[in-house]
């Protein structure tokens, strides 16, 4: 059977698909590298706005530090209060001047200013003056408990970098140097206002500027779903100061990052991809919805195109062949087609009509051979104990029981007289039983009290058919080798017959049982019969039973069956599964013949009583 691979429909496909594929793939390559080109255009336009905004916010951050370190070196008030003998009201003095310092410079300086402070040791408190005076005491609190958990514990000398101060819920930048003398002073920069510079970025609705410390901790307000993932943002933070392309939750984003040079800050930008791309909407179409419709679009036509030119005209002719395989010879193929589909379909045609012609002829052969098989078969059963009965009758006549030689007598004319009706294909059950009789009584007269049997038939399958000499052989086969085998102990030989309904299917057919308590069938007969090698051989040893073997074969086929067994009391049995509504395929003599030969026995009975 031709495989599907490898027929014409999948090798036409894969071949429009060799062509095709190459341009589509082309195609696709020049969408994906144009596209490419604008992510990577626009993530260095962002990446050189976000450098600009950090560094502009480090220069910020390095001034602070510079003031801090003018106030060290030139503010006579921060010498005053590192003094330890100056007066109470220069000291009160100093603190009111620094406070008015601070105030004008946290407005000067930079907005940025959230606070600025001074503590001195002497006094465990801290100076501070704010912008935002709602968490005065909680600034002051974590300020003082800071430097007295951290600067007092390591070097204090001059740094340009900040450290990370969490008060509440609002994490800030703070920046502390040593004054000399215990006295310490310091800037608080709130980190949501180094977003100042990053608001004014462009990207979406979906996407999101913010800032993160190096650890990937969100410092401002995510207000973006894939943030709140741990790994997501792990991912980020481990960019440095670069640009990748991060997928989360089905969705592609552009994720920028670039850290601070005087704080654990990261600037970070996250902006959805097809937000980047959307000025090729084009492209996107082209590359998403447009590529796949048109190669659908097209495959589509064309093999519509050709299921109408060929595989339709192809499909009809292997169709047909097929038909034509499984007997279907009046099956004929359209012409209306191309040239090529019209001359092959013609020669179709012409093929199917002669093969048609040719296997009419070659079944009348056959019938006419099957016939004439069947009716040698017929002819082989012919008797084998004609010889026995003459002498039976030489004996009988010597002994003047006159009687008993003419009920052998019309006995055995009943019996050749059924078998002069072998150019029948059917008889009557009701006939072969009757045949069965006559034969059982010519052997009751010659072996007397040694024999017996017992026929119990149904009489609603009388007048049911079967092939002649159907169940005869098996009875014939019971006395030759049944009676003759078995070891004469003085008990009587008995046969019987007899029908049972077929508890499977009572309506279809009908069990006939011949048995007896003779010898049995041999071991190695049973098994040949059962695997079929008995009925493939000659039939040399038991002639009767090969032939009625091979006639019912031909006769009703697999429709029915002829069981073979031993009685587990002794002696062999036969079970023949008959159908009753079967037409046979050898034909079947006219009825009326058998009527006028059932007549004419009937008329040679009455004369000779």
């Amino acid at each position: 059977m031709l495989k599907y691979w490898q027929s014409v429909r999948v090798k036409i496909a894969m071949g429009f698909i060799l062509i095709i594929v190459p341009m589509i793939a082309f195609i696709i390559y020049n969408n994906l590298y144009a596209m490419k080109i604008v992510r990577q255009q626009v993530s260095a336009n962002y990446n050189n706005l976000l450098t600009v905004n950090a560094r502009e916010n480090d220069k910020i951050l390095l001034e602070f530090v510079y003031y801090l370190l003018r106030l060290q070196q030139n503010d006579p008030d921060i010498a005053i209060l590192k003094n330890p003998s100056s007066s109470s009201s220069d000291y009160t003095l100093a603190k009111t001047r620094l406070k008015n310092s601070f105030i004008g410079n946290s407005e000067g300086i930079n907005y940025n200013i959230d606070s600025l402070f001074v503590y001195p040791r002497q006094e465990d408190s801290v100076f501070l003056v704010t912008k935002d005076s709602g968490d005065l005491y909680a600034k002051k609190k974590e300020v003082r408990e800071w430097i007295a958990r951290t600067l007092e514990k390591r070097d204090t000398s001059y740094s340009t970098q900040w450290e990370m101060m969490q008060i509440g819920d609002i994490a800030y930048l703070l920046k502390t140097l040593n004054m000399g003398s215990g006295v310490y002073a310091g800037v608080l920069v709130r980190v949501e206002n180094m977003m100042r510079g990053l608001e004014g970025f462009d990207v979406g609705s979906k996407g999101k500027a913010l800032l993160m410390d190096r650890s990937g901790k969100v410092l401002t307000d995510p207000g973006l779903l894939p943030l709140e993932e741990g790994t997501f943002r792990n991912k980020i933070s481990s960019l440095g100061n670069d640009y990748a392309l991060l997928k989360q939750g089905g969705d592609t984003y552009l994720a920028l990052s670039k850290a601070s040079i005087y704080s654990d800050l990261n600037y970070v930008i996250v902006i959805p991809e097809d937000y980047v791309l959307q000025n090729l909407p084009f492209f996107q179409k082209m590359l998403y919805v447009w590529i796949p419709l048109l190669v659908a679009i097209v495959l589509s036509l064309y093999i519509l195109f050709l299921q109408r030119v060929m595989f339709k005209p192809l499909t009809d002719l292997i169709r047909g062949m097929r038909k034509i395989g499984q007997g279907k010879l009046e099956v004929r193929m359209p012409t209306n087609q191309s040239s090529e589909f019209a001359f092959m379909a013609g020669t179709f045609n012409q093929m199917a009509g002669q093969i048609e012609k040719l296997k009419i002829e070659v079944y009348e052969e056959q019938l006419r051979v099957q016939k004439a098989e069947y009716k040698h078969l017929q002819i082989q059963i012919n008797p084998h104990f004609y010889m026995n009965c003459l002498n039976i009758i030489y004996n009988l006549a010597a002994l003047k029981d006159y009687k008993s030689v003419q009920k052998l007598s019309l006995h055995l004319a009943d019996y050749f007289r059924f078998l002069m009706q072998s150019h029948r294909s059917v008889v009557r059950l009701e006939d072969e039983i009757s045949h069965i009789k006559h034969y059982l009584e010519i052997h009751k007269l010659r072996y007397v009290e040694k024999l017996d049997y017992e026929i119990e038939i149904d009489r609603e399958y009388l007048r049911r058919e079967l092939s002649p000499l159907m169940i005869q052989p098996f009875v014939e086969n019971s006395i030759i080798h049944g009676f003759n085998g078995r070891v004469q102990d003085g008990s009587q030989f008995m046969i019987k017959v007899r029908s049972e309904d077929d508890l499977d299917d009572p309506q279809r057919y009908v069990r006939i049982v011949v048995e007896d308590n003779g010898a049995g069938f041999p071991k190695e007969m049973l098994r040949d019969i059962e695997s079929g090698v008995y009925l493939s051989g000659t039939g040399e040893q038991h002639l009767g039973i090969w032939n009625i073997l091979r006639r019912f074969k031909m006769l009703y086929g697999d429709d029915g069956s002829i069981n073979f067994s031993n009685r587990p009391e002794g002696g062999a049995r036969v079970e023949i599964k008959l159908p009753l509504l079967h037409n046979s395929a050898v034909d079947q003599d006219d009825l009326s013949v058998m009527e006028v030969e059932k007549e004419d026995s009937d008329a040679d009975d009455a004369s000779r009583r």
